[in-house]
């Protein structure tokens, strides 16, 4: 949760984000960086970093399919 709540009120607010490739990029690079971190990531050495970048594009693939715009039509959540 504390991922997504980072990620929609930074980059998911970007007007058109997904047509971005910075903004795609950046967007990729917080949930890996998220996946990664001591305190909020996968655990070590239970997940390689091959396993850290399949489990990045999972959750990247989720959040650019469910968040096109905020608030998210996939959800139904309202606007803040």
């Amino acid at each position: 949760m504390e991922l997504l709540e980072t990620l929609k009120a930074e980059k998911l607010k970007i007007h058109d984000w997904r047509e971005k490739e910075s903004t795609r990029d950046a967007v990729k690079k917080e949930i890996r960086d998220f996946l990664w971190a001591d305190a909020t990531g996968l655990p070590d050495p239970a997940y390689s970093d091959s396993d850290v970048d399949a489990k990045t594009e999972a959750v990247f693939r989720h959040i650019h399919y469910a968040y096109p715009r905020l608030p998210s039509p996939l959800y139904g959540e309202r606007a803040a």
